[in-house]
């Protein structure tokens, strides 16, 4: 071994590690024989001629795929969002006998719980902590999701390392499924006339039908399925009382065309000052390099960008035009497990509704839409050369296969319109003859080539009449041909035939994000909670399946409902894939899921059928043996037990006004009104 591990410099390490007091009470010991043995090995790294040989076959097969791939491709130009090389999945091999050597240095012995090791960080981690335990004042009560944040927000950054990173996240998410398992167990049916000293019975507790939460017990975890099946649940509800939502926005991080974030990186990671101009010309494989290095400070700094053009979008003198923006839904999404994208459903005040019913509604909407929305390639607001973000460029992930065509599934290149307008599909007196359809469709399937080729030239002259003239048609048939596979209400923006491949954007907003955005007008307000409940939940629906099926075969057997919930907690573990931004975010507690309003969950099933949570055995021990005051209250235990004064308020408006205060007086609860957008009551609390 020679230079590609140095023996010396590893003993060397290691021996003063163990003379660390942190080692010397685990009893390590360092070998000096295993020195002695291998510090004189020399291995040949000359590369052999036959080594050198190369398979023919293999480049020929290489060379096809790559052909193929290049006929659709229409650009090489570097993706803005790096993608994320390094990612978190341990997932369950089934036969491991083929890949790897198994071997057992602590049989017969029980292993620590790395939730039970204290010392489990440092003696993993011996490069961060050098051998040295965390030192804590004793009057201090520190948690460790409370540790993980101090660390990972510290200047020094060796622990926002890609491995430290992992290892603390999947240490939080075991500590929390561990604690909601226990909760989970403390959940039956609300059974009457059950005295303390039943309950502080084990073998009447373990006889008790508790209740099986399946899996819906992993909404601690904000990655979870469950999770997004509650915020899915709250999005619905801001739907029905809030009405249709305007616009539907979507941002991009787009680190790479931040210069400012990588003068930032360079200096923390590499106590490098470098000018923005310097980072500007950076190469892109470095500035990956950088953004990859540091999760922490790209989400700080992407948080920071967004909270203020929130801001900005909230001002009256904003991007919307004297529209108030009264209410919204955040959710944030990592593409290609990478880098963080925003989407967001908008409410604007005074907003115009669409109603196919009413010309004036339709007029309204139209004349609001060119306001918000623009695909102009020669804006006035900005540099032409921000276009280039929102000008699509075909790639493998975008192409579909339709009747055996290749196809562009965000249906690029778009149709050219002299005006914007709202097309509805044809109406049962409209309806077309098969005939008409064929016809309509060959009509199309040339339309379509034709904009290919146009969308090959982005400096193309052409203008909408001598496009109708360039396809021989007119403008009543272009438009006929349109609707005739339109399922519902659609916007077509105005558009030349040079902006074809240009994405809607709004031209404050994009001068301010300085990178590629979509912007939708929402004409439909059942089919867009359709749409948006589905893009919430289409991470997890895999995800959803595996857990279900684990959950079916767990039914078949005879195993207790905590083997259950240990056995769906540990799938979900070791089968889930994060990436390096998204542990960011779970460890340092920065939402996922942002609203502007807070639901509240009323449990109104009959009461024999309500779920109750039994109260702590800690606390069951200080009360009267023949109490049965054996539940935690919950939401409409609180309602019943309200003050007099508060008689007449109905069950709606105390779950959504009012909150229980902690403070107590001698005799009675203090019941607060509230606005905090924070509280909110879990379903399975009531």
């Amino acid at each position: 071994m020679y230079e590609t591990i140095r023996p010396k410099v590893v003993h060397t390490a290691v021996k003063y590690l163990v003379e660390q007091e942190l080692y010397k009470g685990e009893g390590i010991i360092i070998s000096d024989d295993w020195l002695n043995e291998y510090s004189n090995e020399r291995e040949n790294f000359i590369v052999k001629d036959e080594d050198k040989k190369i398979d023919a076959n293999e480049i020929m097969k290489k060379s096809e795929f790559d052909d193929n791939d290049a006929n659709w491709n229409e650009s090489d130009d570097k993706p803005i969002n790096p993608v994320a090389t390094e990612t978190l999945l341990n997932d369950e091999i089934e036969d491991q006998n083929d890949i790897g050597i198994k071997f057992a240095p602590a049989e017969n012995n029980r292993p620590i719980s790395i939730l039970m090791d204290m010392k489990v960080d440092e003696l993993t981690f011996p490069k961060i902590y050098c051998g040295k335990q965390r030192k804590i004042k004793e009057n201090v009560k520190l948690t460790y999701a409370k540790i993980a944040k101090s660390e990972l927000r510290m200047f020094d950054r060796r622990c926002g390392r890609i491995s430290k990173l992992f290892f603390t996240y999947k240490k939080l998410q075991t500590r929390k499924f561990s604690d909601a398992i226990s909760i989970t167990l403390r959940k039956t049916k609300n059974t009457k006339n059950v005295t303390v000293a039943r309950m502080l019975n084990r073998d009447y507790v373990n006889g008790l039908i508790h209740n099986d939460d399946a899996f819906t017990f992993l909404r601690c975890d904000r990655s979870s399925p469950a999770f997004w099946e509650l915020k899915k649940k709250e999005l619905m509800a801001m739907n029905r009382q809030l009405g249709c939502a305007t616009i539907f926005l979507t941002l991009s991080a787009a680190e790479t065309k931040r210069s400012e974030l990588i003068v930032i990186l360079a200096n923390v990671l590499g106590n490098k000052v470098i000018t923005l101009e310097e980072a500007e010309n950076m190469s892109y494989e470095k500035k990956c390099d950088l953004i990859r290095q540091d999760p922490v400070t790209c989400v700080h700094y992407f948080e920071h960008r967004l909270k203020c053009l929130w801001e900005i979008l909230s001002a009256p003198s904003g991007p919307f035009q004297g529209y108030e923006l009264e209410d919204k839904y955040v959710r944030i999404e990592f593409q290609a497990r990478g880098s963080p994208h925003v989407h967001a459903l908008i409410w604007l005040k005074n907003a115009p509704k669409y109603d196919k019913n009413k010309p004036e509604s339709i007029k309204e909407c139209i004349e609001f839409i060119d306001k918000l929305i623009s695909v102009s390639s020669k804006p006035t607001q900005f540099s032409e050369e921000l276009i280039s973000l929102q000008r699509h460029k075909h790639s493998h992930t975008c192409k579909k296969y339709v009747n055996g065509c290749i196809k562009c599934r965000f249906g690029i290149p778009y149709f050219p319109m002299r005006e914007t307008m709202i097309l509805e599909p044809f109406s049962d007196d409209e309806k077309l003859t098969k005939k008409e359809r064929e016809e309509i469709s060959k009509k199309k399937e040339n339309v379509m080539k034709e904009l290919e080729k146009i969308s090959k030239d982005i400096d193309n002259s052409l203008t909408f009449d001598e496009f109708l003239v360039h396809i021989n048609m007119n403008e009543k048939e272009y438009i006929k041909m349109i609707r005739a596979d339109l399922k519902k209400a659609k916007v077509f923006l105005k558009r030349a035939p040079n902006e074809i491949r240009i994405n809607a954007y709004n031209p404050q907003i994009m001068s301010l994000h300085r990178a590629n955005m979509d912007i939708q007008f929402i004409l439909d307000p059942y089919a867009c909670l359709k749409y948006c409940v589905e893009y919430i939940n289409k991470s997890e629906n895999g995800m959803s399946k595996l857990l279900r099926e684990a959950l079916n075969e767990l039914k078949k057997g005879n195993n207790t409902v905590r083997e259950r919930l240990r056995v769906i907690a540990n799938k979900f573990l070791n089968s889930s894939e994060i990436s390096a931004q998204e542990a960011v975010y779970h460890i340092l507690s920065i939402p996922l899921s942002i609203s502007s309003r807070s639901t509240v969950f009323i449990n109104t099933n009959r009461p024999e059928n309500r779920i109750s949570m039994l109260k702590s055995d800690e606390i069951l021990q200080k009360l009267e043996p023949d109490s049965k005051d054996v539940f935690v209250e919950g939401l409409i235990e609180m309602y019943v037990n309200r003050p007099d004064e508060m008689k007449n308020v109905c069950l709606a408006d105390f779950a959504s006004m009012y909150n229980i205060s902690k403070k107590k007086t001698d005799n009675d609860r203090i019941i607060e009104n509230s606005d905090d957008e924070d509280i909110t009551e879990n379903e399975s609390d009531n």
